[in-house]
């Protein structure tokens, strides 16, 4: 019997609606569906709510997959889909499962397709795959995850982040309850959580949750955003719960700063003494501090926004608004002065200044201003540059060379006696004066100048300034600079000055070449006199700018003045009536500001000068020629008189008519008692070549009785005894023969001790005369000379190339001479005797000589030999006339020649020393000035 096609159709779908397997029918073109109940978790619907839709609209997430294969199924073909994915709600959950769907035509009785059976198979093996694969990426996800079987808490899964936030083992936790594993959780509603997410099957988030537990052996506090997930069983109930956390430990305490952050910022905003304000990107205003509600007397609804542009005077709001547009355009700093109402209605001048925001990112975020009051720095400015425009005239009447720099070490001022004696008009600058320094000071003098620019201390050092008056020409000048530092101790000024120093630099310099040269005995290092420079203190308030320190150049440089402690400085009436005192004055004068403003300037004089009537004098001439100057006695409150100089400078006003004077007054009593003392030491050395002159001219005399009166009674003492004994030997007893022969050698003795006096006075009060000499030259005439003895001796003498210098050359040859005989006299029996002579040019910085002439090069000699030696502690001894280490019989000599050898070294500006030891030889070293 043949089945038709709607019975077909009744009939498949019978064998599907009582089918526990998922199984649907899509019939006809259109695919509409029919299904069964195992069918209803694929689709999501009931039958009766999905019966009648199209396959297309149910299945329309995988239409990509199914749409082809129900177009083969329609052209008789059967398909299989082996991995269709699909999400299906369980345990109240989606998750995604896979299924093989088993295509199959349902044919009509007409031959061709009335629709597609579908049979749903779950792919069991890949679903467990997939499982795996996300318990593999659950264990290294950068979260921690705990899995908790109830009801004791049974640890069941711990992925890799976890272990690391608790730093414990997998190995440690698996399998044991959490509380059993970290104790201190309990007391923290972690267990209370975990309850009500059991009970209710609702997932609970807790965010930056506070959490004190064991971490690396010690107790912490750290928070956690954490996520308490519910994992139900298949009856519904839930069995466990998924514990998912970040830590956010940082995040949570940079929030807590931010918090505290802002809130110290708004309470310090507040406090702070000038307004200040923040806008977004769009110029919107969103905040302002307590002190524009103060000032303007406007309430917060009424200031922010652009509400806070109704205070702004009418005339500069259209200028005002233009720039702070263009400035908010351009994300641009800007300062802008206006006018703004006051709370008491009048307009005032302020400064406002803002400066862009940006984020990290370099995102604009708007502005950040402040706004100062200036009005009263306003009203001021012209009496100020008026009040500058006169102490800057009290500077330039100072005969030293005064000079400012900011900060940053740029010199913006210089007072008239630079561009009197060195500079050029208008050149300023950190280096502005260095090209008038001498070049061999010019490093030096930067690398001072930026040190001190640098650390913030005191400046003192001595260079030479090319000077163009009166004569140009290199001058030493001693140059100090202080810095000016603000209540806040910060550097806003520095303070300079430049002294002249070359008169007083030459004189030690020519006292202490001449007393090198003559006598080496007075001490050539005088320090140059020094100065103590003027100090200058200001206060600046920090937030002021180049118009507040406008308004206070009047009352730095009325300090300047005052602070000088190395000058008088004084201001006098137009009759010479004291106006203004200085420290400088106090401290030179003994007068206190209150015992001497009032008084004539006369009584500084002597009785003498005040009789003469030279303070009147003094002024007379400054009113004719604009100063005047005098160099004498002045004298102090306590009768005391000093020696000062002093320059007295006419004051004129705007109309040239004389409104009082200047006088500066400088304390020369140290340099009168040093130019005094000069003068004594000069008279001195004087005395001492004389004495030195009259001792040669002694020595003159003694050398011709030595080598005649002397000289003649020995020599008739030598030709009788040598008669005597060649004529009358026989008869004379052997008594007599020892007596004669004792008396003969007495005599040569005698006769060679004279010589060697006469060598040695002829040291001293021979002429000098100097010359250029090859040292090698000298000493080949010096061996020739002793070549007997040295071939007798058969001693061995190796010797460096000598240099040429300028020497005394019959001295130098005999102080070869006696060094080399010296050697071969205490040469040692049975050993050759070797002697080594060298020299070597040695810089002064590297000489380490104290008889050595501070900054002089030296050359130095070195004779050396291996012979008997003696012991150190002689060493000097040696050099003694008469001194001898050895008996007349061991060695023949009259202790004279090492005397002579120094003698003579000394004789060339050197000095000369000797090192030994008993029987390891002995070596001469004597040093020559090398100019």
């Amino acid at each position: 019997m043949e089945v038709k096609a709607l019975d077909k159709k009744e009939f498949v779908f019978n064998i599907v609606s009582q089918s526990h397997v998922p199984m649907f029918i899509a019939w006809g073109p259109s695919g509409t569906l029919y299904y069964n109940d195992a069918c209803k978790p694929l689709i999501g619907l009931s039958p009766t709510e999905a019966m009648g839709l199209s396959l297309q609209t149910v299945f329309a997430r995988n239409w990509s997959k199914l749409g082809p294969a129900f177009d083969q199924v329609m052209q008789g073909r059967s398909v299989t889909i082996p991995d269709m994915q699909l999400f299906i709600n369980r345990f109240g959950y989606s998750e995604p499962v896979s299924y093989t769907f088993s295509c199959i035509p349902i044919p009509l009785e007409t031959g061709k397709t009335g629709g597609m059976l579908v049979t749903a198979t779950e792919n069991i093996a890949i679903q467990q795959a997939a499982q795996k694969k996300i318990y593999d990426i659950l264990l290294q996800l950068p979260i921690g995850i705990l899995t908790l079987r109830m009801p004791d808490y049974r640890i069941e899964l711990a992925n890799n982040s976890f272990l690391q936030i608790a730093s414990k083992e997998v190995n440690d936790i698996t399998g044991r309850s959490l509380f059993e594993v970290n104790p201190d959780l309990k007391d923290q509603k972690i267990e209370e959580m975990i309850s009500q997410v059991v009970e209710t099957g609702k997932p609970l988030i807790q965010n930056g949750m506070p959490l004190r537990f064991e971490r690396n052996g010690a107790q912490v506090m750290a928070y956690f955003n954490v996520l308490f997930y519910p994992l139900p069983e298949s009856d519904g109930t839930c069995s466990g719960v998924m514990v998912v956390g970040r830590e956010v430990t940082d995040i949570i305490l940079e929030r807590k700063r931010m918090e505290n952050s802002e809130h110290y910022f708004r309470r310090l905003a507040d406090a702070v003494p000038v307004m200040l304000w923040i806008t977004r990107p769009d110029g919107y205003c969103t905040y302002v501090n307590q002190k524009w509600y103060d000032y303007t007397g406007q309430p917060p609804e009424k200031t922010l926004g652009d509400g806070w542009l109704s205070v702004v005077h009418p005339d500069d709001v259209q200028l005002m608004t233009s720039c702070f547009e263009d400035a908010n355009t351009h994300q641009a700093p800007f300062n802008f002065e206006y006018r703004i109402r006051s709370a008491d209605g009048t307009y005032r001048w302020i400064l406002d200044s803002g400066s862009p925001m940006f984020d990290k990112k370099g995102v604009f975020e708007g502005f950040i201003g402040s706004v100062v009051d200036i009005d009263n720095r306003k009203l001021a400015e012209d009496a100020v540059r008026e009040s500058e425009k006169r102490v800057r005239q009290l500077a330039d009447s100072m005969p030293q060379i005064v000079w400012t720099a900011n900060s940053d070490g740029y010199v913006d001022y210089y007072n008239k006696q630079w561009y009197l004696l060195i500079g050029e008009e208008n050149q300023f600058g950190d280096e502005s004066f260095i090209v008038h320094v001498h070049p061999d000071d010019q490093a030096r003098c930067l690398e001072s100048w930026h040190e001190v620019v640098r650390t913030g201390e005191s400046l003192e050092i001595e260079f030479r300034f090319r000077v163009k008056y009166p004569v140009p020409v290199y001058r030493w000048f001693l140059v100090r600079a202080r810095p000016i530092k603000n209540d806040n101790g910060q550097i806003i000024k520095w303070f300079g000055t430049c002294t002249d120093i070359d008169d007083v630099k030459n004189i030690h310099l020519e006292l202490e070449n001449r007393v090198a040269e003559r006598t080496h005995e007075i001490s050539h290092k005088n320090k140059a006199l020094e100065e103590t420079t003027r100090e200058l203190k200001e206060i600046n308030q920090q937030l002021e700018l180049r118009h507040e320190e406008l308004r206070q150049s009047e009352d730095r440089y009325l300090r300047m003045t005052n602070e000088v402690e190395d000058y008088s400085i004084i201001l006098l009436s137009k009759d010479g009536y004291i106006e203004n005192w200085n420290k400088g004055a106090e401290k030179i004068k003994g007068y206190t500001a209150d015992e001497i403003i009032g008084l004539h300037f006369r009584l500084f004089y002597t009785h003498a000068d005040q009789q003469h009537g030279l303070a009147e004098k003094l002024i007379e001439e400054a009113t004719l020629n604009g100063k005047s100057t005098f160099e004498g006695l002045r004298v102090r409150k306590d009768g005391s008189t000093f020696w000062a100089y002093s320059v007295l400078t006419a004051l004129h006003n705007d109309k040239n008519d004389i409104i009082g004077f200047s006088k500066v007054t400088r304390d020369l009593t140290k340099q009168k008692l040093t130019e005094d003392q000069l003068k004594m030491y000069a008279e001195q050395l004087e005395q001492k070549n004389r004495e030195l002159e009259r001792s040669n001219s002694e020595l003159s005399s003694f050398s011709y009785v030595a080598s005649h009166d002397l000289q003649e009674p020995l020599r008739k003492i030598q030709a009788f005894g040598n008669l005597i004994q060649a004529r009358d030997v026989a008869s004379l007893s052997d008594t007599s023969k020892d007596y004669f022969n004792r008396m003969v050698k007495a005599a040569v003795r005698m006769q060679n001790l004279i010589d060697s006096l006469l060598e040695f006075s002829r040291t001293t009060t021979a002429r000098k005369n100097f010359e250029l000499t090859d040292l090698n030259m000298l000493l080949d005439e010096v061996k020739k000379e002793l070549a007997h003895r040295i071939e007798e001796k058969k001693a061995e003498i190796i010797s460096s190339h000598l240099p040429t210098v300028t020497i005394i050359p019959f001295q130098f040859r005999q102080l070869l001479s006696n060094l080399i005989s010296n050697s071969l006299k205490y040469s040692r029996e049975d050993v050759t005797p070797v002697i080594e002579i060298t020299a070597a040019y040695v810089k002064a910085r590297d000489l380490n000589e104290k008889a050595a002439i501070p900054g002089k090069d030296y050359f130095r000699f070195k004779i050396a030999d291996n012979g008997i030696g003696f012991e150190q502690e002689y060493a000097e001894k040696i050099f003694d006339l008469f001194q001898r280490l050895h008996g007349r019989n061991e060695y023949s000599g009259s202790g004279i020649g090492l005397a002579i050898c120094k003698k003579i070294v000394e004789n060339h500006h050197g000095f000369m020393r000797a090192e030994s030891g008993a029987g390891e030889g002995a070596t001469f070293y004597f040093f020559i000035p090398a100019k």
